[in-house]
Parts: structure tokens; sequence; C-alpha cells
């Protein structure tokens, strides 16, 4: 197998990188894009592109077609330098799906799409392939010429390794992994055969069926492997699995992908940065309320004017104030111009009032965690109105947000009759990272980096042991995030 540098310069047709306000786009007659858009060749749109407009949940984009079609891609997913130029590339995966009759009714067609990244912080399409039908792809990575993804179909998952060749993409194997289809309501063997475009036959015999006629609703088919279909795009041959025809053509279609934000650099200039970021020095000077004469510091958090940060994130910490690791959660936060909601412990607030004192200084919501974090399916109801009334003493009446989280997320009926009768709003959370229980900063910020969308209520903890962890992931999270568009907010500041 080749290097990856040198197949993907044999394989994709590399289009256009300038700028997309210097270049010529591939779409003339497409209306210009909205702000937070982005223009991909699209071959089921009349004009063979369609235009994606951010998503309110999630880290991608959509849209809705008149022909009922709805197209949404996945989060970007950096790959590294896939062409040799220095700059890293990223990887799109591009899910349509029908939503009424069509070509691919009741399935989900899913396209990878290269996306080679520009001097200029754009992003272009390289060249794509379809390479499963009525799949979920669960993860993508790609490594040393492999593109490594695993697939789910039905309710059974594989692992599937696909290979860059100079002659297209293939199957480490030559096949495609089998899949398991969940027979439904008026499908005949048949029906499933053509739609995988194998034949009737094949089928029978993978399943042992001895009579076509006898099927049930619900019944999982193993599908034989597909063979692949090989078909020029724009002269390059490319292999495909699945339906022939379902093709991603290459396009020259410069995607505005630039971050929101830009972590400074040893060495890096103001003048650098502005120019990686194609905006005008004074404004990355005025928009950050920074002064010229003054040099970047390796580490400042830079927000890039022009760019919009319309998507929310709620971080919440449980278990502080801890005397070493919570005043260094709240220097990263500060230092990403970040809020979040402590919900803190009494007994820990009677013991650092000027943690509590500096998280409200600074912006944070201070929320009720109970005194002791006890189990309160396990305490009398007086009990429970004590923990609550001793926990806000310790934070103070006047600075305690109107939350309340239940330790290990255990609220029996009458304990909640309890705390909403005091007034509180019940937060439970959205997206768990378990850094309780992980010691690996990348599988701590993982479960937000994967599932984060507008809206979304982060669990972490600050306190109850030591953290370097959490803090190592939370930069992750701070810095990924915040290139991406979202912007971290108190969820009930007071």
């Amino acid at each position: 197998m080749r290097r990856s540098a040198t197949i993907l310069a044999i394989l994709f047709i590399l289009a256009s990188i300038a700028p997309a306000s210097a270049a010529q786009p591939a779409c003339p007659d497409c209306a210009p894009l909205p702000a937070g858009a982005i223009r991909l060749p699209y071959r089921w749109a009349s004009d063979g592109f369609v235009t994606l407009l951010q998503n309110r949940r999630g880290a991608g984009w959509s849209a809705q077609l008149e022909s009922g079609v709805e197209v949404r891609t996945s989060p970007l997913r950096a790959t590294g330098d896939l062409n040799g130029d220095t700059v890293d590339d990223r990887a799109l995966l591009l899910e349509s799906r029908a939503s009424r009759r069509g070509p691919y009714a009741g399935g989900t067609r899913w396209e990878l799409l290269v996306l080679l990244g520009g001097v200029d912080g754009t992003q272009t399409v390289a060249a794509g392939v379809t390479f499963s039908l009525a799949l979920r792809v669960t993860g993508l990575a790609i490594a040393d010429g492999q593109i490594l993804t695993s697939l789910a179909a039905g309710a059974e998952t594989s692992n599937s390794a696909f290979v860059l060749e100079s002659d297209g993409l293939h199957r480490a194997d030559g096949e495609l992994t089998i899949l398991t289809h969940l027979v439904r309501r008026d499908e005949t063997l048949s029906k499933i055969a053509a739609l995988y475009q194998v034949s009737l036959a094949e089928l029978m015999a993978r399943n042992a069926i001895a009579d076509g006629n006898q099927v049930a609703i619900g019944q999982a088919l193993a599908i034989p492997a597909s063979q692949p279909i090989q078909e020029e795009v724009g002269g390059v041959p490319f292999v495909f699995f699945g339906l022939a025809g379902e093709q991603l053509r290459p396009g020259d279609t410069p995607l505005p992908l630039r971050p929101a934000q830009h972590v400074v650099q040893a060495g890096e200039r103001w003048e650098q940065i502005a120019a990686q970021h194609g905006v005008a020095l004074p404004d990355l000077i005025d928009s950050n309320g920074l002064r010229l004469s003054r040099p970047p510091i390796p580490g400042q958090v830079l927000f890039i004017p022009g760019i919009p940060r319309e998507k929310v994130i709620y971080l919440t910490f449980d278990d502080g104030p801890h005397e070493t690791w919570t005043p260094q959660f709240l220097d990263l936060l500060a230092r990403f111009g970040a809020s979040a909601t402590f919900f803190v412990l009494g007994r820990f607030a009677d013991i650092y009032p000027e943690l509590i004192q500096r998280e409200i200084d600074e912006g944070h919501a201070v929320a009720n965690h109970t005194y002791y974090h006890s189990h309160l399916d396990k305490l009398s109801v007086d009990r429970v109105a004590w923990e609550l009334i001793a926990t806000q003493t310790a934070i103070g009446v006047d600075n305690q947000s109107p939350c309340f989280r239940p330790p290990y997320g255990i609220l029996p009926p009458a304990a909640w009759d309890t705390v909403v009768g005091q007034g509180y709003e019940v937060v439970i959370w959205d997206i768990d990272t378990l850094d309780w229980k992980q010691s690996d900063p990348a599988a701590i910020a993982a479960p937000v980096l994967e599932r984060a969308y507008d809206g979304a209520i982060v669990l972490m903890h600050d306190g109850g042991e030591e953290r370097p962890a959490t803090l190592a992931a939370l930069e992750t999270v701070l810095t990924e995030l915040g290139a991406q568009g979202f912007r971290f907010e108190a969820y009930c500041k007071r």
C-alpha cells in the first residue's frame, strides 16, 4: 500500500484553493452563501449543488430539499495532511435520507468528502465516494492511506477498512462487509435483492431460505457482499460499493469553514494571525480589545471577526470547590472567555468561601449540589430540606443560583417535591464525560466533541479527587468547540 500523500495525489483531482471571495464559484447561478453556510457538489439537486445551513443542534450543517430528501453532515474530523502541502485536511460525511418516496426511500446514503485545506483557511472539495447504503456510520478516521469506519447495519456492528489505491477506493478484501437487513411490511425477497443489487438466488442461499414466500416482518436477513462497480468521475476511475451511479462528483467549490477562534502559538505575530484567517489586522485587534503594541501571548485565545458564534454549550462542574483544582479550572475558563455553572457541595463551600466568591466575581453561576453529596433516596424529607438550606447558607443566599443538581442524578418523588417547593430548577445533564472514572483526557473530551449541540449541558467535575485529566480535556473542548463557533455560558446565572 502506497503512502497516503502519493495515493491521494493520484486519486484526487485537486481543485482551486483560492479564497471564496476571489475564486470563480463552480456554481455561477447559485445565490450567495448565507453566513455560516457551505455549498457542496450534490448530484441529486437540479443545479448539481446543495447549500447547507449550520444546525442549531449539532456541529454540522443540513438542508431540506424540495424533493423531500434531507441532507446533513457529520462534524468535520481532522485527518492530517493528506496531500503533502503542509496544511491540515479534513474529512466530512454527507448523509442523504429520503423523507418520502425517492431513489433511496427508507434508506440512508453516506458519501465521504475529503476537504483539502488551503493556506487561506478555506477547505476545498477534492473528491468523494458513496461507500454504503442503509448504514449508519458511527466513527471515521483516515490513517496510513486507509479510511477506517465503524458501520452499523440493523442490530449488528462490523469494522470495515477501505484502502485508497490509484484506481479507486477498495475494501481491503475486495468486498463490502456483509450487511443485515430487517424485513419491513410489504417487502418481498425480490424487492430486498433489488435494493442491494444482489441476485434473489444469492440472497436465498445466504439465508438458507427454501421458499421465497416465507419471510416475516422483522426477520433479519444477511445480505451477500456487494461487488464493486468502477466508474469514472471527472476522468479519474473510482470503485463504488452500492447502486450504480451513486457517486459524488469532484468539485472546486471553496468552503469558507474558517475557525471562530485562534489559540496563539509561540512565535506568532499579529499580522501573521490576521493573514492566516483572512481578516484585516485592525479588525482582529479591535474585536478582541487588544493593543497592537503588545505582542501576542502563547495560549491567548483570539476570536475571529466575522465568524458567527451562535451556538451555546453549558459547561457544569460538580463536587467543588477544590483547593487545588478549582483555581486552575477558573484560570482556564478565563483564558477562553468562557462561563460555567459550578454545582458545589456545602461542606466545601464552608471551607473555601474565597473560591465561591471568585467563581461569582468571574461571572460563573454557583448552584446547589447538597451539603454532603448524599443519596437523596436514602434521606428523609426533613434531611433533604436541611441539605438544601445548609448549602444555600454556605454559598450565600444572595449568591446562589436558583438551580439544583441531585447527587448521582437520583431524585425520588418526595425529595423532588421538597426541592421544587424551595424554588429550585432541577438540572441534570445531556452529555456525561464520565471523568470520575477516566484518566485519559481524550476519552473525557470525546463525548463532548462528538455529541455537542446548541443548548447541551455537559457534566464534568472540579472536585472530589485529583482532576488533571479533566482539566486537560476541558482545554481540548474549549479549543475545538470554540473553533466551531460555540460559546460557553452559565446555565442558570442569578
